[in-house]
């Protein structure tokens, strides 16, 4: 009988285990990880609250999200963090619209109908932008014959044209935010910002080959080679610099005329550095054996000249961001001196960490992750 309820007494002190005093909570909360602390939230209502009041220890790795295979009954996404290795986070709801950029724990995400909106992976919070549907035949307003031989937009020739590119940026706190996109072959680009009531048309981005978005600023590499930086904060106009023309050669790599044959697909990117420097990244995908080249490039202002740097020092590239993180040796979970890339049109399921000291290339080393079917993944880099 003693025994009997020496247990239920061990019962109910474990179901009321999570009812501590709020400093002693705030004092383990502060102690968690960036991931164990969001967690921790679910505890219960008392830790809630007190969660609530603290701030996060900051996160210095990158987290990737697996997309759900199409095909597959199972609609919900993955979350990998490096720093728990064979753990694998499961979310749910986020149905089955592409994303088309992220910034943080937000994801930007698109509809049938082009309207876009940003969810966050850690709450399922969402924020919906402002409609494209009210704007499609101003936002897409070249005039075209249609079968009948009368003048239409070519939105309503078209429906729906497809997304080319997208950036997005977010304050964690504040839930500001800027999105700016590009349409129908970079014929068409628009961004609107928190508060605003239409998208706004960006003629500059016209003829872009890869942009980038940190705070307010679009970084744009042009088709041509040239470079420009639009700051988005001016209503009525887009404050436009030219910058040193780049040119990533294929030919450094190969004889030109054997270029088409070498390589099945190739990309270059601009990237922002924590210190708001930027490089040029350039990727090729060889034919051969289907193995993955690397450059990086940086502008060195006394010639005027982009040279090659094989050192990106304690930072690494998230090629999906747009930017540089701090990498330094005591952070486990991140590799100094690498590339973290998800992949081009061609090769969605392709990710990897490419290291610039080794040339090589490291794959995910959890199984929990490489062996789930997925039709897409990025690179995140939570905040807060």
């Amino acid at each position: 009988m003693a025994l009997v309820h020496k247990r239920q007494s061990l019962n109910s002190r474990g179901r009321d285990w999570s009812e501590l005093p709020d400093d002693v909570i705030r004092m383990v909360l502060g102690r968690l990880r960036f991931s164990d602390f969001h967690r921790a939230r679910a505890v219960c209502s008392a830790w809630y609250r007190v969660w609530g009041e603290c701030v996060p220890k900051p996160n210095q790795v990158p987290w990737l999200i697996l997309f759900p295979d199409p095909a597959q009954t199972r609609r919900s996404c993955m979350l990998y963090n490096p720093q728990e290795e064979e753990n694998v986070y499961t979310i749910q709801d986020l149905g089955v619209d592409p994303c088309l950029a992220s910034c943080g724990t937000w994801l930007l995400m698109s509809d049938p109908r082009l309207n876009l909106y940003l969810v966050n992976v850690l709450n399922l919070e969402r924020i919906n932008l402002v409609a494209i549907e009210s704007q499609r035949d101003q936002l897409f307003s070249a005039l075209v014959l249609d079968r009948k031989g009368h003048f239409a937009s070519k939105a309503e020739m078209m429906g729906y044209p497809s997304t080319d590119k997208a950036v997005v940026w977010i304050d964690e706190k504040t839930k500001d935010y800027v999105v700016a996109c590009s349409w129908d072959g970079d014929k068409h680009a628009a961004f609107c910002k928190k508060g605003d009531c239409e998208w706004r048309p960006i003629p500059s981005l016209l003829g872009c080959s890869d942009i980038a978005l940190k705070d307010h600023k679009l970084y744009i590499y042009y088709e041509d080679g040239s470079i420009g930086i639009s700051d988005l904060k001016f209503v009525t106009k887009t404050a436009h610099v030219q910058l040193y023309p780049f040119r990533f050669h294929l030919g450094s790599l190969s004889p030109y005329e054997t270029i088409w044959a070498d390589y099945l697909d190739w990309k270059t990117n601009i990237v922002i550095t924590i210190s708001g420097d930027f490089l040029m990244v350039g990727s090729v995908l060889k034919r051969r054996d289907l193995s993955w080249l690397f450059r990086v490039y940086k502008f060195n202002s006394a010639n005027n000249e982009w040279e090659e740097t094989v050192s990106l020092g304690d930072q690494a590239v998230i090629l999906d961001l747009g930017i540089t993180v701090q990498a330094s040796s005591d952070i486990q979970g991140i590799t100094r001196n690498s590339i973290y890339f998800s992949g081009l049109p061609s090769s969605q399921k392709d990710v990897f960490v490419f290291n610039l000291s080794s040339q090589k290339v490291q794959r995910l080393s959890s199984s929990s992750v490489s062996s789930r079917p997925f039709s897409n993944a990025r690179w995140l880099f939570p905040t807060s």
